[in-house]
């Protein structure tokens, strides 16, 4: 299910200042250093302010063409470049743009949905990575360039239709991740045991080698989609179908198989679904 914020309001250009203030929108309530969505929102946050969470609690955020959507790195000649920063239950469907625009700069990133929009990381902090956990890419990517710290932790995700682009940059450590096209990749891959992890290693190789990039392997690549725990997530599919775009037979014919799937495999390894 894609959202399009476009037609239904005027794009706000919202600052979450260095000093804790908010800007440009009544949609996003402070307490103290938590941000929190009151409603979906169709425009740019420019955040100046390190130490933050930003929690969507569901609700979509949609920013324009070529532009970035949630921006922790700033702009001009001695841009801000927030640090420490969580950005979580959100349903970011930035189309054409990017969803988050951020260095390196120990943020996490937990629990969104990223649809036709994404992650850039661009450089990093000496010693210092991201977490990118528990996410939804739905024909999305992240990208990193310009990052020399291979700091990054890419892990629980789901990657629909989706990966992760390298470039002149050492790559992110990845792992236990699952993957929409894995058996179509590898069709002679097996389960390991019980565990839930193929037995095959994900090679996601979108680098450029005459930039000196490096591929991503995921070595425990998942068999099962993750459970998400934000509100209203799309739902996953199992192979490289197109995500659907619209409420209809064929969303709930894919809704209904992967819920009958993952209760036979709770059931098979006696745990108690959470959903």
């Amino acid at each position: 299910m894609s959202v399009n914020l476009a037609g239904a309001q005027t794009h706000a250009t919202i600052t979450i200042s260095s000093d804790g203030g908010v800007k440009g929108t009544d949609k996003i309530q402070r307490d103290g250093d938590i941000y929190t969505f009151t409603g979906d929102i169709y425009g740019s946050i420019t955040v100046q302010k390190s130490g933050i969470t930003i929690d969507g609690t569901g609700y979509a955020f949609q920013g324009a063409d070529f532009s970035r959507g949630i921006d922790l790195v700033g702009y001009g000649t001695f841009p801000t470049r927030c640090w420490d920063v969580v950005v979580k239950n959100l349903r970011i469907c930035n189309s054409g743009s990017w969803g988050i625009y951020t260095t390196s700069n120990n943020n996490s990133f937990i629990d969104n949905t990223f649809d036709s929009s994404g992650i850039h990381i661009l450089g990093s902090r000496s010693g210092e990575g991201n977490l990118i956990k528990r996410n939804l890419f739905n024909n999305s990517y992240i990208t990193i360039d310009y990052n020399s710290g291979g700091k990054d932790v890419v892990t629980e995700n789901n990657f629909v239709n989706s990966g992760i682009y390298v470039t002149i940059s050492r790559p992110p450590h990845v792992d236990g991740n699952y993957w929409s096209n894995y058996t179509t990749k590898y069709p002679n891959a097996k389960e390991r045991g019980n565990t839930g992890i193929w037995n095959t290693p994900y090679d996601y190789d979108m680098s450029d080698s005459s930039h000196g990039t490096y591929p991503c392997i995921d070595d425990t690549p998942l068999v099962h989609p993750v459970s998400l725990e934000i509100s209203d997530a799309p739902p996953v599919e199992n192979e490289t179908e197109p995500f659907p775009t619209t409420l209809g037979i064929a969303t709930i014919l894919a809704v209904a198989a992967i819920s009958i799937g993952l209760l036979v495999y709770f059931k098979k390894h006696n745990y108690a679904p959470s959903f």
